[in-house]
């Protein structure tokens, strides 16, 4: 279109091209006050504003919604990206009823508990099959100067294939992602009826605390006494509840739960690798068909080495973390809720 010398029309057209910036200006404002607003709600910690109850339910609603949303809204080919979203989601709700495990009641709690770990479960098959792989491309990095040319490329390639059709199976099985969504959104109209006391304040909390902070000393002291495979995961699971519960009550006491929280994760991190390279390790012998000769050998040298690193690690780690005896910490925390 040839572009017009009138004056008159020149000034038209600029003011429309004005008026089309600014209000796309203003949508992109619009836009990001709403990613703000939803970053609020979301945000997975008590604000100093809150009460006890409204907290928690806002904590617990919003790690539903950001579950339900990335099922509802990511792509089909991001559906991988998307379930392993939702499943940190379902784990930081646990950790939220945990904490709240006492004004909630222990009916509640194990409803809500129980319903937030199937479905977990059902989102599984895809992770664990990405998961398996990663543990071994992280260890075949670790160690490459020490592999020979195409190492454990056969068993690479089954993991891949699994990997592709149980993501295939999810991608393509709308009707599970549907059910699985209705149970959360079911899950998050249910969160306004906790029995939560209204008027109660922060403090309410401390004693959830003090038993998630219990329970890892616990698995701490089976895991040192017998270091296995179950002990490991078990001290994991309890040290990543801790992490999510510090994360929650921050504000109550910054600087110790920073802390806190940031060696909880660190722990949690280390015993994560040690878990993956147990499954790993598992699933070489379920496919030694996959297996070059004498890899199945090599691999079970390099993962009991990398593990032995790894386990005392977590466990140089995991003294730090569990340092404290869960009445100090409890003493603390509840004064410090007191003016929560």
């Amino acid at each position: 279109m040839a572009k017009s010398k009138n004056p008159k029309v020149q000034a038209v057209a600029a003011g429309v091209v004005a008026s089309g910036g600014a209000l796309a200006a203003g949508k992109l404002v619009r836009d990001r006050a709403a990613e703000r607003a939803q970053r609020r709600r979301t945000r997975y910690r008590l604000r100093p504003d809150d009460g006890a109850a409204d907290g928690i339910r806002r904590v617990a609603r919003g790690q539903l919604e950001l579950a339900s949303d990335r099922l509802t809204h990511s792509a089909r080919k991001e559906i991988g990206e998307a379930i392993h979203e939702a499943r940190k989601s379902l784990k930081r709700l646990r950790a939220v009823v945990r904490l709240a495990r006492d004004p909630l009641g222990d009916d509640v709690y194990r409803g809500e508990n129980r319903t937030y770990r199937d479905a977990g479960r059902g989102l599984s098959d895809v992770r664990d099959a990405q998961v398996i792989r990663e543990a071994l491309d992280a260890l075949t990095e670790r160690y490459r100067d020490e592999l020979p040319e195409g190492a454990f490329a056969g068993l690479r390639a089954s993991l891949d294939a699994e990997a592709a059709a149980a993501h295939e199976r999810v991608r393509d099985d709308g009707a599970a992602t549907d059910d699985l969504v209705a149970t959360l959104d079911a899950a998050r109209h249910r969160v306004a009826t906790w029995p939560l006391p209204e008027d109660g304040g922060w403090g309410t909390l401390a004693p959830g605390f003090e038993r998630i902070y219990r329970r890892g000393r616990r698995a701490l002291r089976a895991a040192r006494r017998d270091p296995s495979t179950e002990n490991l995961h078990e001290l994991r699971k309890r040290a990543k509840d801790l992490w999510h519960a510090a994360q929650v009550l921050r504000a109550a006491d910054p600087k110790r739960l920073k802390r806190l929280g940031r060696r909880a994760h660190a722990l949690s991190d280390r015993l994560g690798d040690d878990h993956d390279l147990a499954v790993l390790l598992d699933a070489a012998r379920e496919r030694a068909v996959a297996l070059a000769p004498g890899e199945l050998a090599l691999l079970r040298a390099l993962v009991d080495r990398r593990r032995a690193r790894l386990r005392r690690d977590a466990l140089a780690c995991a003294r730090r973390v569990y340092a404290r005896k869960p009445r100090a910490w409890a003493r603390r925390l509840s004064r410090a809720l007191a003016h929560g």
